[in-house]
């Protein structure tokens, strides 16, 4: 245990030193409060426990990749959707992100008022809500599937900021980035768990995924001995795509649980230090991006952000990995049908990605309070550069060991250093602009969403049906350049014109 310089040993002479009393009096306070924070709170494990299950039931997104085989199968041959494919689903995880971009600074807000119970129950009554009744909008028109999965985006707004900040109100400010990454680790822990459960309760068999236009031609009990010539295939097997319903039922009936056992746990301590012993001062006279000290502490509304360079810096690298994020959660898997046909591999890839997802959430939050904003963004965005721009070179591997070995690979990496964003943004937020308005000001961050939602929709539209999948993964790796070269390279460039 570290000793203060001023502790003197009972035998010494310095005791008689007359600065040695005025030390002591001095110091004893600030001693005395640093021994309290090194005592874990009980509500403060609580909360970060409660804030760790609501973020592992909101974890979905994380499976979508896996989602839209089953869904999209489904919804092609239940009369209203002919034609559907694996590349629309763009619109569902667009519209989702539109919402949350659109609506998180003003519902942050709040759920700030509303206090963390309330809100945090109100954001897991939508999102449980929202997959119940995909139960029956999925017997129908893609739009309304649209509708009611989009609820999630909403839900969310409620959700993410709150426990986060619930939970760093417990803590040091010098654990702001550990505190959040456990908490949004269970994000990344989610996947690990829906996935699997999605494809052993649709698909218990691992029936394979059949050849489309080739299927269209025959009876859906012949389905499993379609050709796998095209690209695309789609899951017709009857009793699969019986399951798909029940399966929104299966998940809703989950998340509502682990609602329900968050409300319980989570709590804000009776004196929350975040907010009563701040003071304002301008977010630009430290190195933005560096660990700063717990004094000082900044407190900016959301319009005093807006203001601010360095949000913009962060903006765009939060643009720039979120763009390789959503690309990789929604057709990693629908891209790797084309050469593994292989449902139950890439659900048991999908458990190790999701472990090192939650894992590394809690490396690079550790990561942050030692190093700073700067040095783990670069660190991330260089090694999602690289791995996303040469995704598309696994096709060529065809199905053989070598590819689904490489296939693992890339996927482990990306999200052992993707989802690092997530706890490094959270902690940025707070330490860079205050925890008073922290709801708000980490919605004005996913106001990125939209940008990204209108760039992936060009992409399907314009350049997939002539591209294909190589031009989305292209995109995503220039995307990661820039963001490195806005946060890392020009961000010194603005602050010294500031």
């Amino acid at each position: 245990m570290d000793v203060p310089d001023y502790v003197i040993p009972g035998h010494s002479e310095k005791k008689k030193d007359p600065l040695y009393p005025t030390l002591i009096e001095e110091d004893t306070p600030s001693n005395q409060k640093e021994k309290v924070r090194q005592h874990l709170p009980v509500g403060g494990i609580c909360t970060i426990m409660g804030g760790f299950l609501v973020c592992l039931s909101f974890g979905s997104d994380f499976s979508y990749w896996n989602i839209n085989t089953y869904l999209t199968s489904y919804m092609r041959q239940n009369g209203y959707n002919e034609g559907l494919a694996y590349a629309d689903f763009v619109f569902l995880t667009t519209t989702k992100m539109v919402i949350q971009g659109a609506a998180m600074p003003w519902l942050g807000g709040l759920a700030r008022r509303m206090g963390p119970r309330i809100a945090v129950a109100t954001g897991s009554a939508i999102y449980s809500g929202g997959y119940l009744l995909t139960y029956l909008t999925v017997r129908h028109h893609y739009a309304l599937a649209i509708f009611s999965l989009s609820l999630h985006g909403v839900a969310f707004c409620f959700v993410y900021a709150t426990t986060i900040r619930t939970a760093q109100a417990w803590f040091s400010p010098r654990r702001k980035g550990l505190v959040a990454s456990i908490v949004v680790s269970g994000y990344g822990f989610g996947s690990s768990l829906w996935a699997p459960i999605q494809t052993y309760f649709v698909n218990p068999d691992n029936m394979k995924a059949g050849n489309a236009s080739a299927c269209s031609e025959r009876e859906m009990e012949e389905a499993e001995n379609c050709t796998t010539a095209s690209k695309d295939k789609y899951f017709t097997d009857q009793a699969v795509l019986d399951r798909v319903p029940l399966m929104f039922i299966l998940l809703g009936t989950i998340y509502a649980v682990m609602g329900i056992m968050a409300v319980i746990l989570i709590s804000e301590p009776k004196e929350d230090k975040t907010e009563k012993d701040t003071q304002k001062n301008n977010v630009d006279e430290e190195e933005p991006g560096e660990p700063k000290g717990e004094t000082n502490i900044t407190n900016l509304s959301p319009m005093e952000v807006l203001k601010t360079t360095w949000f913009y810096q962060i903006w765009t690298g939060f643009f720039s990995i979120s763009l390789t994020i959503a690309i990789i959660s929604t057709y990693s898997k629908a891209f790797g049908l084309t050469f593994i046909n292989d449902d139950h591999f890439y659900s048991t890839v999908a458990i190790f990605q999701n472990i090192l997802n939650g894992f590394s959430r809690i490396f690079w939050g550790y990561s942050y309070d030692r190093f700073g904003f700067k040095k783990c963004f670069s660190v991330i965005c260089l090694a999602v550069c690289i791995t996303i721009s040469t995704f598309p070179l696994l096709f060529n591997l065809g199905d053989g060991l070598s590819a689904r070995v490489c296939y693992a690979v890339w996927m482990c990496v990306l999200f052992s250093t993707c989802p690092g964003i997530y706890a490094i943004i959270a902690a940025e937020v707070s330490q860079a602009f205050g925890p008073l308005h922290y709801q708000a000001n980490f919605g004005l961050l996913y106001t990125q969403y939209i940008a990204y939602s209108v760039l992936i929709i060009f992409i399907r539209m314009v350049m997939f049906p002539s591209l294909g999948y190589d031009s989305m993964f292209v995109v995503a790796g220039g995307f990661c350049v820039l963001g490195l070269l806005v946060v890392v390279v020009l961000g010194r460039q603005w602050r010294r014109r500031e």
